[in-house]
């Protein structure tokens, strides 16, 4: 159903271009109309395997705000992350506050869909791949995560606990009597035993 809303959305837009075309060659005009068609969302692995190709170039990525918005004055660094990996996008510190909520272990990020100018090694950002976003739009607000206590995994815990300090015992024990014996020999002058 969205698909379709989008696909006749970029016909309306294309009608509308050949309607601007046509009346501008009636006035003598020379206009170049490109055609709209939908937004093409690149994955992360994609601009990293095809570095070269898309250098310079105007991408759209979607995916988890992650981590932390490191602000830089009027601009700021927030990473976003997809399922193939993550990138740092270069944006307005009014756009980074914008997002409610960055992923870590304790909630899910929003999700952001940006546009902006992929650079495969930005000369302005010290050689780092990187996004400079133009828009920055939140697709999905993040939420709260809440992990499930898992007894296996505690008595699993406390298990390998009890076996470490049985086994740490165990290891101190034979060195004490090791020692004991040792300090025996000494005293009778005997030696320690090694060598007979």
């Amino acid at each position: 159903m969205y698909g379709c809303r989008r696909c006749a959305l970029a016909a309306a837009f294309q009608i509308m271009g050949m309607a601007a075309s046509v009346g501008a060659w009636a006035d003598g005009a020379s206009v170049q109309t490109v055609p709209t068609v939908p937004v093409q969302v690149v994955q992360y692995e994609a601009l990293l395997e095809g570095a070269s190709a898309f250098d310079g170039l105007r991408v759209t990525i979607q995916g988890e705000a992650i981590g932390q918005a490191m602000e830089r004055g009027t601009m700021a660094w927030v990473n976003v992350a997809d399922k193939s990996g993550a990138i740092g996008v270069w944006m307005s510190a009014e756009e980074a506050r914008s997002i409610s909520m960055l992923g870590s272990y304790s909630c899910r990020g929003d999700e952001l869909r940006i546009t902006g100018t992929f650079h495969r090694a930005c000369a302005e950002h010290g050689g780092d791949m990187d996004i400079h976003a133009e828009a920055v739009a939140i697709v999905r607000a993040g939420e709260r995560v809440v992990h499930p206590f898992s007894v296996a995994r505690q008595v699993t815990a406390a298990f390998l606990s009890l076996a470490a300090a049985g086994g740490l015992l165990l290891l101190r024990s034979r060195d004490g009597k090791r020692r004991a014996l040792e300090s025996k020999y000494a005293k009778s002058g005997k030696g320690s035993g090694h060598g007979r």
